[in-house]
């Protein structure tokens, strides 16, 4: 990052591109002086705006003679603001040229160019986030679905910063006690309880494993549960995907071997996201452009979290087709048989007594047969149970939060063994100690140059 938290930074904040409002951000410790140099109330030229705290001033942006744009300028004075420093939010009209112009006239001015996620690093040093809260504000802006929306508002919002800090406090209290028994251990003042603190570090890793258990499905929440459609060729698996998607993505023919790129498309259902990935039918082929699909498509099924497998009902199934049935995991699989609105070579029953182990699901595009059953269906294959205990706890720890609370329970039972054997004070000190560094980590109480970057490289500039 570029000098220090108290220098002025401007960027956009609104997404670059035409609109009707675009809203610049800027904020450090000469914000106030360099929009007042850019301001002016009126036409006539800049008259010096007092620029109150939670105000919002309507003038104009001149430079020069020249009066570049009829502006809203909401104020915000630190440590009010969510920097913590003087912010003040211009909206402009949503020109790009326009936009740009201002941005240079601010940076003649005194402001710099903000980094991504520079806005919101300020806010954290200020002490107006924590770091998870951080994390969530990143989530929120990425969010693709309105249980992942809730998600990260309840953490945004600090439901998961404060059972950690309860944990914390509650350890540290313990440390304290351990401390103050060495310090009086010479007098043989021993007040320390033995058996409430093993049931305190017990319960400490109940919660953790609570928390912890969402952990698993954390990836496919944020990202998307991938799903491959794969099978024959022309079995109806691109009808299917636009089915799914609710418009005409992949291009549909009688032509055998039509698609044979990896198409890949967003659908949420019951607040999951599921990624689709539209494959190449898989054959043997002479083709080498089909080849490279084929192949494409055989990585999408190996990679992906869910695969639908669809069998065309209209014909009789193909002799290297059962082999790569019987492959598929029955847990993250599900046989689709498509075409049942037609004359039928294969039926669900004979597929049923082939695969009873299997979720079997028949359908058509054509009538909307069986599609409801399908999407239902897909949310049991992610797991129903992982979306009611998200929707219950509004809890899904992120990758580093995963790990640190993973490394605190670890400590945890090394703490808990500690009293159990009756070690020393010094090291019951040293292992409650431990613990609480991964509390302190895990809110930001604690951390590294390194990591901030990382984590706030991931935000959009302007936030």
């Amino acid at each position: 990052m570029h000098g220090g938290n108290q220098d002025t930074i401007a960027a956009l904040s609104t997404p670059a591109g035409q609109s009707g409002i675009a809203v610049i951000r800027v904020s450090g410790a000469d914000t106030l002086d360099i929009v007042r140099k850019v301001y002016s109330s009126n036409r006539a030229g800049k008259n010096g705006a007092a620029f109150e705290h939670h105000r919002i001033y309507h003038g104009y942006l001149v430079h020069g003679s020249e009066v570049m744009d009829e502006v809203m300028c909401a104020v915000m004075r630190g440590p009010h603001s969510y920097t913590g420093q003087d912010t003040v939010e211009i909206s402009c009209h949503g020109n790009a040229a326009l936009v740009s112009r201002i941005l240079n006239l601010l940076y003649s001015t005194g402001a710099r160019p903000a980094e991504a996620g520079e806005f919101t690093k300020r806010a954290f040093l200020n002490g107006k986030l924590d770091l998870i809260q951080a994390e969530a504000v990143a989530d929120l802006i990425h969010a693709r679905s309105e249980l992942q929306q809730q998600v990260a508002q309840e953490q945004l919002a600090g439901g998961l910063s404060d059972r950690i800090n309860t944990l914390a406090g509650e350890l540290l209290d313990l440390l304290s006690l351990i401390e103050a028994n060495i310090d009086f251990i010479e007098d043989g003042i021993d007040t320390l309880d033995v058996e409430a603190s093993v049931e305190l570090a017990k319960k400490h890793g109940i919660v953790l494993d609570e928390l912890l258990a969402g952990a698993a499905f954390s990836r496919p929440f944020r990202e998307g549960y991938r799903v491959a459609i794969a099978g024959p060729v022309n079995v109806g698996k691109s009808s299917l995907f636009n089915h799914l998607v609710g418009e005409s993505r992949a291009i549909v023919t009688e032509i055998p071997g039509t698609t044979r790129d990896v198409l890949r498309e967003a659908i949420v259902l019951e607040g999951l996201l599921f990624m689709l990935h539209d494959t190449a039918g898989l054959r043997g082929t002479e083709d080498r452009i089909e080849s490279i699909g084929v192949g494409l498509a055989r990585a999408a099924v190996e990679e992906a979290d869910i695969v639908v497998f669809v069998v065309d009902a209209a014909e009789p199934l193909p002799d290297d087709i059962e082999p790569i049935m019987q492959t598929l995991d029955p847990e993250r699989s599900i046989l689709v048989l498509s075409k049942t609105d037609l004359p039928q070579e294969i039926t669900f029953e004979m597929l049923q007594a082939q695969h009873p182990e299997r979720r079997i699901v028949g359908t058509s595009v054509e009538t909307g047969s069986g599609m409801g059953l399908l999407k239902k269906t897909l949310v049991e294959c992610a797991g129903r149970d992982h979306l009611s205990w998200i929707a219950r706890e509004r809890v899904v720890l992120n990758a580093r939060l995963a790990s640190t609370l993973g490394k605190a329970r670890e400590q945890l039972s090394v703490l808990e063994r500690s009293f159990e054997e009756r070690a020393p004070l010094e090291i019951l000190a040293l292992d409650a100690r431990e613990a609480l560094q991964f509390y302190e980590s895990a809110t930001g109480k604690r951390y590294s140059d390194d990591l901030l970057d990382r984590i706030f490289s991931r935000f959009c500039i302007g936030k």
